[in-house]
């Protein structure tokens, strides 16, 4: 199976949030981790200098869902997560802990998307009201960016493997994950420098307060 990497594409779809148009991102399928080479890291790159990024990206690849007023016959879904400013893809594995804020589902006539919730297997259409209640909109109906989480508490660090420690963290979102961190010192972090991160900054030590490249 392998991890699959996601591209940040330059076009972009129309997502109803609350019955408010939105331009999101587009990912598509690119490589598996273990089949990037030269050229196709290149790619990558260029795909992390698409600004500005976007509050949130629609992810070609479909799942078929069942709708709650039509149980019986499933349609094309498409997973919809937050995103980072600055970050041009994601990989399958876990979505880099970026929130899963619902799946579009295309209308043919108009060719935009709704977005709708899944609740115990089925779609539901989010209006403005339940999209104000999940924090998905401002006030004037702005679709509100949503990354990953801080941590905020590391309970321990531990050795993993040769350049890597093991460091078992929470998110302010509540949940919580264990995190690998690539290290080139014989001290591990402490738990006190993984506080107010994301997961993408605690990708590597670095005690000299050197922030990571983007991702």
């Amino acid at each position: 199976m392998g991890v699959n990497t996601f591209l940040l594409d330059r076009r972009t779809a129309t997502l109803l949030v609350g019955g408010r148009k939105q331009t999101v991102g587009t990912l598509r399928r690119f490589y598996k981790i273990t089949e990037l080479d030269d050229e196709r890291s290149a790619e990558l790159d260029a795909a992390a200098r698409i600004t500005p990024s976007p509050a949130a990206a629609l992810i070609v690849d479909i799942s078929e869902l069942p709708l709650a007023d039509a149980p019986d016959k499933p349609v094309a879904a498409h997973l919809v997560l937050g995103w980072d400013e600055g970050r041009g893809t994601v990989t399958d594995f876990g979505w880099d802990y970026l929130p899963k804020l619902g799946y579009g589902v295309r209308d043919p006539a108009s060719g935009n998307y709704t977005l709708h919730e899944e609740r115990a297997g089925l779609l539901h259409d989010i209006d403005r009201t339940r999209a104000h209640e999940l924090a998905l909109i401002d006030a004037d109906g702005k679709l509100i960016p949503h990354g990953q989480p801080r941590i905020t508490a590391c309970r321990s660090v531990r050795p993993y493997i040769a350049g890597y420690v093991e460091a078992d963290c929470t998110f302010d979102s509540g949940t919580g994950a264990k995190l690998l961190v690539a290290t080139s010192h014989d001290a591990p972090p402490p738990e006190q420098w993984f506080v107010g991160k994301r997961p993408m900054d605690v990708e590597r030590y670095r005690q000299d307060g050197a922030k990571p490249k983007p991702v």
